[in-house]
């Protein structure tokens, strides 16, 4: 399963994390290696502090911005702080942590948040930070009532505006969703990317009208995988330029695909450099599975330095096929990184390609180091995100749901509830995208993620999964393997919550949903998704007391 032989998305098979020899899947001795070294458990609680941007990027047209900080009390990461202090965090008696934020020797901005607490905003003039490509690098220091001292960095862009350019994107670091602007005039707008990756020779180079064809069905969202002849070199701009034209026409978006190796980079740079003010790019693909391909693990990290170089105005992605190899040198490359799970109609135990056992260190049956249940996505999403707090990251997770079967390990295509359940439980647990693998798909699956997109795809879902804070794994009563977040914008007086039931079997009796401490639902005002039927129970819980049909799934606004 973890790391000797790998299904890359577009359908190739590498073998070897540490060479290409088909020996090392039968090869029960063979030892990768790359996996996480997580910190041992401190005994001593530990104040974590980290500061990061609101916005990746920031540009000159811009007279403010903020900045997150977080005082998180850990036993993993930080620096230590008395057990007192912290037994006070845990009897809600948090002590204050004064904030003074540095560029150089110059004070820009002071705050007071609690130690504990997460995810504060505080506002930052960007007067006093010249446009420039080079990064400002901000240091936060944070003191205790007692003089302890407290100290971390982060770097700040205020970038020039270009002119030249069609389209700007950026990260929110709060939220995590994708934000672009089209003008210097114009607003920044958020964007869900519901999408699949679609292969060139089986559905774009037929013609030109696929594209109209695909927007038409409510992705919002184009990734062209470069096969066939947009996989030579030179590439064939012409024809390939009248799809260009024609998504400017549409006023779609490309998750370009850059064609990058980690032996030449010179088509990665042609199309950067040819592409990158085109209205239609909002972002770039850079590396698909690089782990699956034992790439080096430097070459990630150094290819998005170079498109970094190249364009600073759209973040990048990259797809990881590996449950735990090598993540902090392959993730270095995509401010999102894609998780690529297939749990569906494939045995985890066996490998029925080659004819071995799966295990933690060889084999591959096609979904590295699962149980063959939809938990292994949100498990590989809320590791990832694990990691990326222990490395002081800001990294944006998207999911790429299993839209395929019939095929290698794959016994079947998934059912659309089955669909449904793999994109939704993604989201529930963080994910601000999903790009399924891939088009054209079964007849089902098409109708039924048609229907997935022209709700996912709105601006309503999009104002909460992308502008409110998720709370996951609500706590459940009446049923287990069942699957509940919330997002709740309390300046509107709204919750948008989402429940899955995981199980193929129907839960009878009433399904209980405890909302977090301090939101009060006063009743359910839309169903956006599913046709259970849930209400208001004593203005902290909500009931289905017809309980839930097996993989059943709702998507339903609350007015608090």
């Amino acid at each position: 399963m973890a790391h000797t032989i790998h299904l890359g998305i577009k359908g190739v098979v590498v073998v070897g994390s540490q060479g290409e020899d088909d020996s090392q899947s039968r090869n029960a001795s063979f030892n990768p290696g790359g996996w996480f070294d997580y910190p041992a458990y401190s005994p001593q609680p530990l104040l974590h502090l980290n500061a990061k941007p609101r916005m990746s990027i920031y540009l000159d047209t811009e007279a403010e911005g903020s900045l997150i900080v977080d005082a998180a009390i850990s036993h993993e990461v930080g620096s230590p702080i008395t057990p007192s202090c912290a037994t006070s965090v845990s009897q809600g008696q948090a002590p204050p942590l004064k904030v003074d934020i540095f560029s150089g020797s110059v004070l820009l901005e002071s705050a007071v948040v609690s130690v504990g607490s997460t995810d504060n905003e505080i506002p930052l003039r960007l007067d006093g930070l010249p446009a420039s490509s080079e990064p400002y690098n901000i240091t936060v220091k944070a003191t205790l009532l007692d003089g302890t001292t407290y100290t971390t960095s982060t770097n700040v862009y205020r970038l020039p505006y270009p002119d030249n350019y069609g389209t700007v994107s950026r990260i929110d670091n709060l939220y995590g969703g994708l934000w672009y602007q089209r003008g210097k005039q114009a607003s920044w707008q958020s964007i869900f990317p519901y999408t699949y990756y679609v292969q060139w020779t089986l559905y774009w180079q037929d013609n030109v009208t696929t594209l109209d064809e695909f927007a038409a069905m409510g992705y919002n969202l184009i990734h062209i995988v470069p096969t066939g002849s947009l996989g030579e070199s030179p590439f064939p701009w012409d024809q390939f330029q009248p799809y260009l034209d024609r998504a400017e026409e549409l006023g779609i978006f490309f998750q370009y695909d850059v064609l990058w190796t980690s032996t030449n980079d010179t088509a990665m740079i042609e199309q950067v450099t040819r592409l990158r003010t085109h209205p239609s790019i909002l972002l770039w693909y850079q590396s698909d599975e690089p782990d699956g391909q034992s790439r080096p693990l430097n070459s990630t990290g150094l290819a998005r330095d170079k498109m970094w170089e190249l364009d600073p105005y759209h973040p990048s992605s990259l797809a990881l096929n590996c449950y735990d190899f090598y993540y902090p040198q392959y993730a270095q490359g995509g401010e999102i990184i894609i998780t690529d799970v297939y749990p569906i109609s494939t045995n985890v135990t066996w490998s029925t390609e080659y004819e071995t056992p799966c295990n933690a260190t060889y084999g591959c049956c096609g979904c590295d180091d699962c149980n063959g249940t939809f938990e292994d996505i949100s498990v590989r999403i809320d590791e990832f995100v694990h990691r990326d707090n222990i490395l002081g990251w800001d990294k944006v997770h998207w999911s790429a749901p299993q839209a395929f079967g019939d095929s290698q390990f794959w016994t079947r295509f998934p059912t659309a509830a089955e669909e449904v359940v793999m994109a939704l439980i993604a989201v529930n647990h963080g994910a601000k995208g999903l790009v399924a693998w891939d088009f054209p798909t079964s007849a089902e699956l098409s109708a039924i993620t048609q229907k997935l997109a022209a709700v996912l795809t709105t601006a309503t879902i999009g104002e909460f999964l992308l502008e409110t804070p998720l709370t996951k794994q609500l706590a459940v009563e009446g049923g287990s393997r069942v699957d509940a977040a919330i997002w709740v914008n309390q300046q509107k007086k709204q919750a948008l919550l989402s429940v899955i039931n995981l199980n193929y079997n129907d839960l009878k009796g009433s399904i209980k949903i405890l909302l977090p401490e301090g939101v009060k639902a006063k009743s359910v005002t839309q169903t956006l998704w599913g046709d259970a039927s849930w209400g208001v129970d004593g203005q902290n819980t909500l009931t289905s007391t017809g309980g839930l049909l097996g993989l059943q799934a709702s998507l339903v606004l609350l007015s608090l």
